[in-house]
């Protein structure tokens, strides 16, 4: 199945009438979802520690794999970014930046190849200002796995992220990937 099939079929006005309920019962699901998320986040990390980081962190990261799947496979990385963000859409919305003394948003050393990544738009981030939790926990670490799976999977190569900086309107990483024998 190709991107283009699915773009759009998400949208809560095309959900059958039949199912009942309006726009306003889906947004209401929604919040209550995301306090859902909040309080299982939390004890998860009460229960696991730092340890919950890497589980959902692996969970995202085959989530990430999974839903890559239905991505052209390629070589190049900016190509691939462009099409994940139209995979994840505005919920995960993010954009490529880069310092405006460098030149591109790609940088390569030997077999390393790292871009900077702001998320703005997230609902992660939404979710933990809604709960009052802190950022860098299990929620963010599953968006991260997420990001770094699609990754893996769309160029068939190994990835990590890592955090820059957080902050109340956007959240800034580095996607670093390796090529093995390149």
């Amino acid at each position: 199945m190709a991107i283009e099939d699915i773009k759009g079929t998400f949208k809560p006005e095309l959900i059958p009438k039949e199912t009942g309920g309006d726009l306003d019962d889906y947004e209401d699901a929604l919040h209550v979802l995301m306090k859902f998320m909040g309080s299982m986040s939390s004890a998860l990390e009460q229960v696991s520690g730092r340890g919950a980081n890497a589980i959902v962190y692996q969970a995202g990261k085959r989530m990430g794999h999974e839903s890559a799947k239905m991505m052209d496979k390629t070589e190049d990385l900016e190509k691939a970014l462009d099409e994940m963000g139209e995979v994840l859409g505005h919920e995960f919305y993010f954009e490529k930046w880069k310092p405006a003394d460098q030149n591109s948003y790609v940088t390569q050393n030997e077999n390393e190849v790292t871009v900077k990544l702001l998320f703005m738009d997230c609902v992660v981030r939404q979710t933990l200002r809604r709960t009052g939790l802190p950022q860098k926990g299990p929620l963010c670490y599953l968006l991260y796995g997420y990001t770094v799976g699609a990754v893996e999977e769309v160029m068939d190569i190994k990835g990590k992220i890592d955090i820059d900086h957080v902050g109340p309107n956007a959240c800034l990483k580095t996607l670093t990937i390796k090529w093995s024998g390149k």
